[in-house]
């Protein structure tokens, strides 16, 4: 049994994850049909449904982390969905594909895939998980709301700017001359 602070601010941040995944996906729909066709996991015919079924699998599983009784289902396919992701990534780098944008951060930043990725993955993974344990029953005071939602954010924060470092590490190492 967990305490539901840790549960819940696990949930809030993939939630915001989740959202904001999704929401570059469906503002640019043309540019992630592009991405999921890059991958080449899946006949050519099947990305269209594919590119517009996954950033609305992203939302429901989003909206689905936000309650209490919605929250095992969305866990798990959260914690599914993340994995997946984490197989196309694994298989196009064991084919040597590290030249494709991984379709990570939206059209606005390339990022090419990287081992990085699949440790981001592997974190992703394991907060999907902590927001799946069964949490202790105990009533939740203001303060434990505070810790939530400011725990979320730090979480947020986090994944954000491990994501701009993997994003942007090729072009540091460059500048350093290390690569």
């Amino acid at each position: 049994m967990i305490d539901p602070v840790i549960s819940t601010s696990a949930a809030l941040a993939l939630s915001v994850i989740f959202a904001s995944a999704a929401s570059h996906k469906l503002r640019h729909p043309s540019w992630f049909r592009r991405q999921v066709h890059e991958y080449e996991l899946i006949p050519g015919l099947m990305v269209p449904a594919a590119a517009r079924t996954l950033p609305i699998a992203e939302l429901v599983i989003a909206a689905g982390l936000l309650w209490s009784i919605s929250r095992p289902y969305a866990g798990v396919l959260a914690f599914l969905m993340i994995c997946v992701y984490a197989l196309a990534i694994e298989i196009n780098l064991a084919r040597g594909r590290k030249d494709i944008d991984c379709g990570c951060s939206g059209p606005a930043m390339r990022q090419p895939l990287q081992p990085a990725l699949l440790a981001r993955n592997l974190l992703l993974a394991i907060i999907a998980l902590v927001a799946l344990l069964p949490m202790l029953d105990r009533p939740l005071s203001l303060h434990d709301n505070f810790v939530m939602i400011a725990a979320g954010v730090v979480l947020v924060l986090l994944y954000t700017a491990t994501d701009l470092w993997i994003a942007n590490r090729p072009l540091l190492l460059k500048l350093s001359g290390e690569k």
